[in-house]
């Protein structure tokens, strides 16, 4: 192998080979230049030693030229030669650069760009070399030789991507990185690129040192226009591409490691996980961090190694120290890292991003909490990162803290908040070094040995000085550091504390919730620090006595009153703030009232209206119950509405809240106008739920505020049985609980005394059940327990049912053996219960008697308080309930004890009641009253005197007690007895019932003997008021007695009856005494005869009702009936509308065959005749049941006075309403009335004709008319003709009334056979009955022509009987008659008889006259008489008969005279009369005048003629 010297002297054999072989290069064959330029590519890159000498203008230019060749290969060869050429070494010639810039790189570039990776990198290569020109680097930057570079970097070999590493590095040595990276992506690509190229380079080489350089270079560039994000972000974003940087920094060199830590300084910010990861994987990386940062001069890379522990350490904290301890740096580390805190250099011009707190709180439960204003990611100082890493290590080495201290941290740490605490407005280089040194002290005072250091004391000031920073974050680890000193320090020091005035700072950040700080919480956890160091600062300071009773305590107050209104930034301040004065307040009255007046009271109650946490809950309600055990504060208007949020906690709230809240409020019921309030009820419920719970200290806080509640009040009490369940098991279950306390079962006892108040309660079968744990109690050795337990007994004993069941119990002996001593209370309760126990109990009384119950009552009288005298008293009526008791010796020895108790002026009214009732039992037996020694004014003068006490219990009882002894008739006419009336009479009169009963009941004995001093008395008024009373209306037997005195007072004096009102008597009618109702009737009856207006009053009293009830009855019927009568006479009173409602009534007791008084059934008939005179009456709906009524009494044959009275009211009804002349029929009445139409008695007759008439007046009835009824009316009118010779007028009314009314009867059998007693009536009645026939006839008349002949013929020729009375009637009646008579006489049958008596002047003018008459009616044959023979006065007397079926109307009779001679008949003349005259006249008689045309001499020719009409009827006929 040729020499440098030889290859690069000119001449010499080896440097011509390598003139000729560069000529060569310019050869036309490309295959020769291929040869050449690998060749001397090959020469220059195994001979760098000749590189530079060889580096001339002859050799490069040729190449250079090449490399434009169109053949790859040529241009490739080419271009490796120039690169091996160029290749930097140790000896640079001056001109080896020259020589290529005056080339042009163009070539070279495209060749980089070409699509062959070999040639790309070939050139890249070349270009590595020559891109440390400046213009050629800036030539190449024109010509985009990036990203070449760039695909070499992703697609080259490894040594191609270190060309291109060295490339780009020259480039970012000319220009910015922005000039060279135009672009997120390709410098995201580049930088991943170069870091992934570590990996194939040798770290001790200058390779990777280029490398790290460029990615360094990239990731200090910052955010510009054309990159919107740190180049370094991309290794952020790929971490998979940060082994490759760890590597470095566990195996490289120095140099490596420093450039690889402040690559992986810069992520700290963004993949502190993964960085942590990695640091500990490479177990050698962590001792290489704690070496440079002890050993390198560059503070950037010390300060990026702290940050990279940091991470390595908060991710794998054990690994990390335990990594620390086997590379044997921890504790020159920590001395180092305590030099650089105190050199607290800066680096910010290093601008390493690191996570400070909040940010390695990522993967921590606060993640999403409001952040504060911590910078993240921040410029860090390198005393500050020290700081951060230093605290990691003491937290997790316990001896390190110790180590920190030997350093001379806590000095710096003095020194260095010293100096922030002097001048804390100016703006400090380190603030957030300041709360990272708090953070440490609360570190390092974890040990009690540095908390003794000298610095400590010095250190408190600062601290407390750094409390009142605006920086929440200084102030919670200011506090962190305090809680670290309490906790671990002295009691000095916790005084020194206090006195520092730190507690309004710590104050300041109670109440933050975890979410509002969550970095903060979460360090304090990382840490091993308390989570609320203010609030473990001040409970700590408030448990020493000095503190809590001095003037920090008294400072603190208002400020963490403040604290329990509510503040939205601060929700969890009212809890604490609720402890930290729980503890203040307990056992200081003085610290309770300033909380008061700094509105406590309020602020607490306000709290709990706003249902916070059941702890706090629980809490405020003890602090409540604290405060309140001060009297003063029960005073402020607050209490009530702390009551009412406490009752709420009561019914809402968790079990230790509600059990605060019992003892709160048991507390605040000590004020009565607390605990009387309406409000305070509503406590009752929650306060019973809570007697069910488990521990006995619920249950002894819930009972005692319900016996401070309910005792004495009976209405909260009953709110006991509204609640669910049964609070008298709870109670049962403590009393019979064996591990109950005595103490607890006598304050259930206290509660079953209150509840046994309610009936509703003792009614529980669990009542019963309470009974023998009772009485247990009542055995214990507990006075205490005792009292309570006799005191629920006493008041269960108030259920009839449970004082048979405890009366089983034997428990005489025992009750009467606790009457004595001197424990007024319980004997009092005890004498109670026995008067329970004995009430109806005969056995269990002779039980309390032979017990010794009276002598030990007795022996207690005369020094016993009122109260239990009135119990004695009770007792002792009690057992004289009982005749055996009562007239046995025992009792005679409680009558003269019972007086003298009677006369002590402090004896209560109640006792003075049951002491009289004692001695009315005892006095009221005949017995004892035949023994008794006093007089009756000894007895009665008394008794007047309580009758005028002001107790109605004990007028009651004087009034009863004086009833019985007017039992007695000596006592009753003892004038002494007079004076007792107007006192009873007051009392009748005071309206109370009671009081009414005995005093009436009194007077009725006295009335007898005294009624003149009872009506003196206003016994009259006082009574009249006790009978009118309605709301309430008096017992019966209270007015019945009322009644009974009032009738002796009438009785004696009818003058009395005027001084009763109406509506009294009224009442007095109600009576079930005979008695009474008969003297309240004769009064009544005087009342209404002596003025008639007072029957009105009597109605409107409601006499009629009392009346119709009496006749119902059968009382008193007959004056019950007479002013029953007499009131319906009234026009007035039958106008009322009672009136309608008396028909029925009247109508049932005609009906009611008990109905025996006959003058009550006559009054009764009268009084509905009376309310038939109402036209409404009659026609009312209950009309009907009275007709039936009538009808009935007329079928049992009733006076003659009955009758007419019957009658008369039947025909009002029937007169006015069909209805009831249905019912009438119905009832059968036509009959009873066709008889009475035969009654002996004329009026009765007649009233019953007129009540046919009535009937019958319309076509109601028509079903019932028949030949009966005529027939009946036909007998009575002959019947009536027959014996008085007098004509029924309304019989033949009647008979007109229905033939008018009823055609079909014309036609009857029964109608022919009236006619003739119709003209009987015809012939001797008075007008109207002349008229009332005349009116039948007619209608009967006008029936003829539709009726069959033969009966109308018959009923003609019977009625023709009357045609001579008609024409009489035609001559002497009225001219009203003559239309119907005429009518009649006209339509009658009759005959027409005419005598021809004689002739006058008959002669003739020649010859003598033989004269006869020829008479002719109409068409009829003549009829003639004889001839009488010379004579011109003949007399004939001749009569002749003509008989009509219907006289003839409008006919002429004519009369022809005629003279018979030998030579003829000689017309002598001619007379014509009209026939209707003479039926109407009956006779027409008299001379009438011949008129003949021939009579000429003058002389009148008459016929002496009579005519008849009649109603005799001949056998001829026209």
């Amino acid at each position: 192998m040729a020499s440098h010297e030889d290859l690069v002297h000119k001449g010499s054999a080896a440097n011509k080979g390598l003139t000729s072989l560069v000529q060569v290069l310019n050869s036309s064959n490309e295959e020769t230049q291929e040869y050449a330029a690998s060749v001397l590519a090959d020469l220059f890159s195994t001979r760098q030693d000749i590189c530079d000498s060889l580096a001339t203008d002859e050799i490069v230019h040729p190449c250079m030229k090449l490399l434009t060749s169109k053949t790859q290969v040529i241009a490739t060869q080419s271009a490796r030669a120039l690169g091996a050429l160029s290749r930097p070494t140790k000896a640079k010639a001056t001109n080896k650069m020259s020589y290529i810039a005056e080339g042009d790189v163009k070539p070279l570039i495209k060749l980089a760009k070409t699509s062959s990776i070999d040639a790309a990198e070939t050139a890249v290569a070349a270009l590595a070399n020559l891109l440390s020109d400046p213009q050629i680097a800036a030539e190449a930057l024109e010509e985009d030789v990036v990203s070449a570079l760039t695909r070499v970097l992703g697609e080259g070999t490894s040594e191609g991507k270190k060309n291109a590493s060295r490339a780009l590095h020259q480039l970012l040595k000319h220009f910015p990185v922005g000039d060279v990276l135009t672009g997120n992506a390709q410098c995201r690509f580049a930088i991943l690129a170069l870091v992934d190229s570590l990996n194939a380079m040798d770290l001790d080489g200058t390779d990777a040192a280029d490398a790290l350089e460029v990615v360094a270079l990239l990731a200090r560039m910052k955010q510009s226009v054309n990159f919107t994000y740190s180049p370094w972000s991309a290794l952020a974003e790929v971490p998979s591409s940060l082994e490759s940087l760890v590597r470095c920094l566990a195996e490289g060199p120095p140099l490596v490691q420093d450039k690889a830590i402040e690559i992986l300084s810069r992520l700290c910010g963004d993949q502190p996980v993964v960085l942590g990861d990695l640091l500990v994987a490479q177990s050698r990386s962590i001792g290489s961090l704690a070496n440079r940062i002890m050993n390198s001069s560059s503070l950037e890379v010390r300060v990026g190694g702290t940050a990279l522990l940091i991470c390595a350490a908060k991710e794998h904290k054990q690994a990390a120290m335990d990594a620390l301890d086997v590379s044997g740096y921890l504790r020159p580390l920590i001395y180092a890292l305590v030099d650089m805190m105190k050199q607290n250099s800066s680096c910010s011009s290093l601008e390493i991003e690191v996570r400070t707190p909040r940010g390695f709180m990522e993967r921590t439960a606060f993640q999403e909490g409001i952040e504060f204003e911590v910078p993240d990611p921040a410029t860090v100082l390198g005393g500050t990162i020290a700081l951060w890493l230093i605290s990691i290590i003491c937290s997790f080495h316990a001896k390190s803290k110790i180590t920190v201290m030997e350093a001379g941290g806590l000095e710096a740490l003095s020194d260095k908040l010293t100096s922030y605490a002097s001048n804390p407005q100016a703006e400090f280089e380190d603030t957030e070094g300041i709360w990272v040194s708090a953070l440490l002290l609360a570190i390092l005072f974890q040990d009690a040995n540095v908390v003794l250091a000298p610095a400590t004391m010095r250190i408190i000031p600062s601290l407390a000085l750094l409390m009142k920073s605006d920086e929440v974050i200084d102030r919670f680890f200011a506090a962190q550091a305090m809680a670290s000193l309490v906790c671990n320090g002295s009691r000095g020091i916790n005084l020194t504390i206090a006195n520092s005035g730190a507690y309004a700072g710590l104050i300041t950040l109670i109440g933050y919730i975890e979410s509002d700080m969550p970095n903060l919480v979460a360090l304090s956890e990382e840490f091993c620090l308390v989570r609320k160091p203010d609030q473990v600062v001040l409970e700590n300071l408030f448990e020493i006595e000095d503190i809590r009773v001095g003037s920090t305590a008294r400072k603190s107050i208002p400020l963490l009153v403040d604290l329990l209104r509510p503040i939205p930034d601060r929700p969890g301040a009212p809890p604490i703030a609720v402890q930290l004065l729980t503890r203040i307040a307990d056992g200081s009255d003085t610290n309770k009232l300033i909380m008061a007046e700094a509105g406590a009271l309020d602020a607490l109650t306000k709290y709990l209206s706003l249902s916070p946490q059941d702890s706090s809950e629980a809490t405020v309600s003890e602090l409540l119950r604290i405060l309140f055990s001060n009297p003063d504060l029960l005073r402020y208007e607050a209490s009530i509405s702390s009551l009412n949020q406490l009752i709420a906690v009561l019914r809402l709230g968790s079990r230790n809240a509600r059990f605060s809240a019992a003892r709160a409020l048991h507390e605040l019921f000590d004020a009565e106008n607390i605990r009387d309030s309406e409000l305070a009820r509503q406590a009752v419920l929650p306060l019973v739920d809570m007697l069910n719970a488990a521990s006995e200290s619920e249950q002894q806080a819930a009972l005692v505020a319900l016996i401070k509640l309910t005792m004495g009040n009976s209405s909260k009490a009953s709110l006991m049985t509204d609640v669910e369940g049964n609070p008298l098991e709870s109670l049962y279950k403590i009393l019979s609980s064996s591990t109950s306390s005595l103490e607890l079962k006598g304050n259930a006892a206290q509660l079953c005394f209150v509840l046994f108040n309610i009936p509703k309660i003792r009614a529980l079968p669990m009542a019963s059940e309470c009974i023998e744990p009772l009485i247990l109690l009542m055995q214990s050795d507990s006075s205490t327990a005792v009292e309570s337990g006799v005191c629920a007994f006493e008041r269960l004993l108030d259920d009839e049912q449970l004082v048979e069941l405890a009366a089983a119990y034997d428990i005489v002996d025992l009750i009467v053996s606790l009457v004595s001593g001197s424990n007024h209370q319980l004997i009092e309760t005890c004498i109670c219960a026995l008067t329970k126990l004995g009430k109806d109990r005969t056995p269990l009384k002779l039980d309390m008697v032979k017990a010794g119950i009276i002598d030990n009552c007795l022996e207690l009288l005369p020094v016993a308080p009122s109260s239990l005298c009135s119990s004695i008293a009770e007792l002792f009526r009690i057992l004289t309930n009982s005749s055996a008791i009562s007239k046995g010796s025992a009792a005679a020895r409680i009558v003269e004890p019972l007086f003298m108790v009677l006369l002590r002026p402090d004896f209560s009214m109640w006792g003075q009641h049951s002491a009289l009732q004692a001695l009315v039992n005892i006095l009221e037996k005949p017995q004892s009253l035949a023994t008794l020694k006093l007089t009756p004014s000894q007895v009665i003068e008394p008794l007047i005197s309580f009758l005028e006490s002001p107790s109605q219990a004990i007028q009651q009882l004087g009034t009863e007690l004086l009833s019985h002894l007017l039992a007695q008739e000596h006592f009753q006419q003892d004038i002494t007895t007079k004076n007792a009336v107007v006192p009873l009479v007051q009392l009748a009169g005071i309206g109370i019932l009671n009081l009414q009963q005995t005093a009436i009941k009194a007077l009725e004995n006295i009335s007898i003997s005294w009624p003149k001093a009872v009506a003196d008395a206003g016994g009259i008024f006082e009574l009249a008021k006790v009978i009118i009373q309605d709301d309430p209306q008096p017992p019966h037997a209270l007015w019945e007695s009322a009644a009974l005195v009032l009738s002796h007072v009438l009785r004696f004096n009818a003058e009395y009856y005027f001084k009763v009102p109406l509506v009294v008597l009224v009442k007095m009618l109600h009576s079930t005494l005979e008695s009474t109702i008969t003297v309240a009737l004769n009064a009544l009856i005087v009342h209404e005869r002596s003025d008639a207006s007072n029957a009105e009053q009597m109605t409107e009293a409601g006499a009629i009702d009392a009346l119709l009830d009496l006749l119902r009855s059968h009382q008193c019927e007959e004056p019950a009936g007479r002013l029953l009568e007499a009131l319906f006479n009234n026009v007035r009173v039958r106008e009322m509308k009672v009136s309608k409602y008396a028909i029925a009534p009247l109508s049932q007791y005609l009906l009611d065959p008990q109905t025996r008084s006959q003058s009550g059934r006559l009054l009764a008939a009268l009084a509905l005749g009376d309310l038939s005179q109402h036209e409404g009456l009659a026609r009312a709906s209950d009309s009907v049941s009275a007709c039936r009524a009538l009808i009935s009494l007329l079928e049992d044959q009733p006076t003659e006075e009955m009758k007419m009275v019957a009658i008369c009211a039947l025909q009002n009804f029937v007169m006015r309403s069909r209805t009831n002349r249905r019912a009438v029929a119905e009832a059968g009445g036509i009959l009873v009335i066709q008889e009475l139409l035969l009654s002996p008695n004329s009026d009765v007759a007649a009233q019953a004709a007129l009540l046919i008439k009535f009937l019958f007046s319309n076509h109601t009835l028509q079903e019932y008319v028949s030949n009966e009824l005529i027939r009946s009316l036909t007998a009575a009118l002959e019947k009536e003709l027959w014996s008085t010779a007098t004509i029924n007028e309304e019989v033949l009314r009647t008979i007109n009334v229905i033939f008018a009314n009823f055609h079909k009867l014309h036609i009857s059998e029964a109608a022919t056979l009236c006619i003739p007693h119709l003209v009987g009536a015809l012939k001797s009645g008075s007008d109207a009955a002349q008229e009332s026939v005349l009116d039948t006839l007619c209608l009967l008349k006008h029936s003829w022509s539709t009726m069959p002949i033969d009966i109308a013929k018959s009923q003609a020729m019977i009625a023709a009987e009357a045609i001579p009375i008609l024409q009489m009637l035609m001559k002497t009646c009225p001219p009203s008659f003559h239309e119907k008579a005429d009518s009649l006489l006209h339509c009658l049958p009759g005959c027409l008889t005419v005598t021809i008596k004689r002739g006058n002047n008959l002669k003739q003018a020649m010859g003598g006259t033989n004269a006869f008459c020829r008479l002719t009616i109409g068409n009829g044959p003549p009829r003639q008489t004889k001839v009488v023979s010379h004579s011109t006065s003949p007399e004939w007397k001749e009569g002749f008969t003509w008989a009509f079926d219907v006289p003839p109307k409008g006919q002429k009779l004519h009369i022809l005279c005629k003279s018979k001679s030998t030579f003829g008949k000689t017309n002598l003349g001619r007379v014509t009369i009209q026939i209707d005259k003479v039926v109407t006249e009956g006779v027409y008689s008299g001379l009438f005048s011949l008129n003949h045309d021939s009579n000429k001499d003058g002389s009148s020719r008459t016929l002496e003629i009579e005519i008849i009409w009649s109603n005799r009827i001949s056998n001829e006929s026209m």
